[in-house]
């Protein structure tokens, strides 16, 4: 681990100045953009870290929630006040946990009705596609014949019924709500609608009578991956089409601090890895990697440069608006390189995004804190330190993070500070 820069004396320094200038707070929202399982997990793993920052507020103590796809899952969640700890439970299924254990057939339901229904056209279908390849020998490519094969198949290979029932059942505790309207603070979850490509935001007007568990499974429909959501007569598909974090719904309801998790990046390149060749070997690059990765580093490069433009755009306009955006470094290959739908590697990229996140927390402390500051949110160094010197005192530094990830807040607080 590289070396952090010791902050705790400066901290320490001004707590007089700063007990002198408290602001009230300002109304605050938490986005959660999309990513598949892999983003979810990442969010979770950073939202641990984020917890432990502050002295006066948790990340279930925002005003406004705002959640797209996987974040919509995890927002559902938050905003009902299960904690970034215990959702880590349900992730390492070794642990007591209060909701119920999720696994890859909860997530990913076969579409068997869909299957079921195309089934039965897919002779008349095959006919009809190689009769046109017959009488357009020639004219044809590859793309085409697939393209015309690809209708014998459902809207989506899997059905988000088990996403829906999961989230159902895990609100339907009498501490929890699936109800919009009941939730002491706003939640907002974003959906696209497949035929008019509008943006819809459920949980206000007459969105917030839907379920938040049927919300969640139209905000998190990957396109092709699920089937639409039927909602009133319309089909809603994944909410991050148009945005990955529709950061522009927690600033038009008022926040004036808002914190974005993005977790997805580009991958930049460096250069550093090689590939074997006839000659000797050159630089990897990202086309090495195969198809799916050119395909997965042009959405992600689409995706991330529209929320850069988006973020700018909003504190322009805005002039008393702070966002802080967490996501990945530029070059992180685990989160470029791990499928969003990697259903095995959830406590690796949830260690991940707890570890990343908090080493950023630690290296860019001054910056957090004079930002939350603005808006009457206290942070603390000595937290960040703590849960650095107890991975520092641990033997085994590859999985030091994971037993530390692992830990409750409450014991993290209390360890011995180096």
């Amino acid at each position: 681990m590289g070396k952090v820069v010791d902050f705790e004396a400066q901290s320490e320094a001004g707590t007089t100045r700063r007990r002198r200038t408290r602001r009230k707070p300002s109304k605050t929202a938490l986005v959660l953009g999309g990513g598949g399982f892999t983003g979810g997990v990442y969010e979770i793993g950073a939202l641990r870290a984020l917890d432990l920052l502050s002295t006066n507020r948790t990340v279930n103590e925002f005003d406004i929630y705002v959640g797209t796809s996987a974040g919509a899952f995890v927002s559902s969640l938050v905003a009902n006040g299960v904690t970034p700890e215990e959702m880590m439970r349900v992730l390492n299924r070794e642990l007591a946990s209060p909701l119920r254990d999720i696994d890859l057939r909860t997530l990913l339901r076969p579409n068997y009705l869909g299957f079921l229904k195309r089934g039965i056209t897919l002779p008349f279908r095959l006919v009809g596609a190689l009769s046109d390849l017959a009488r357009n020998v020639g004219e044809l490519s590859a793309v085409d014949v697939a393209t015309t094969l690809a209708t014998a198949l459902p809207s989506g290979l899997y059905s988000p019924g088990g996403i829906e029932d999961y989230i159902a059942e895990a609100l339907a505790d009498p501490d929890r709500t699936d109800d919009f309207r009941l939730l002491e603070r706003e939640l907002y979850l974003v959906a696209t609608d497949l035929d008019t490509t509008e943006r819809v935001v459920f949980g206000e007007g007459e969105w917030a009578e839907l379920p938040i568990s049927t919300a969640v499974a139209a905000s998190g429909a990957l396109p092709g991956i699920y089937e639409p959501v039927e909602i009133a007569g319309r089909e809603f598909l994944d909410g991050g089409i148009l945005s990955t974090t529709n950061v522009d719904v927690a600033i038009e309801r008022g926040a004036r601090f808002v914190v974005v998790i993005n977790p997805l990046v580009p991958y930049v390149n460096d250069f550093d890895k090689s590939i074997p060749t006839v000659a000797g070997s050159r630089a990897r690059r990202v086309s090495d990697m195969g198809i799916a990765a050119i395909f997965n580093q042009t959405f992600r490069l689409l995706s991330h440069d529209r929320l850069h433009r988006s973020v700018e755009i909003w504190e322009e306009r805005y002039p008393g608006v702070d966002i802080i955006l967490i996501e990945p470094e530029l070059d992180d290959e685990l989160m470029f390189g791990t499928s969003i739908l990697d259903y095995r590697s959830r406590l690796e990229i949830a260690k991940h995004g707890f570890e990343s996140v908090t080493l950023k927390l630690a290296r860019d402390y001054d910056r957090y804190k004079t930002v939350a500051e603005r808006h009457g949110i206290e942070i603390s160094a000595r937290r960040v330190r703590r849960v650095l010197d107890q991975v520092e005192r641990e033997p085994e530094s590859l999985s030091a993070w994971r037993r530390v990830l692992e830990l409750t807040n409450a014991a993290l607080l209390r360890s011995p500070a180096s």
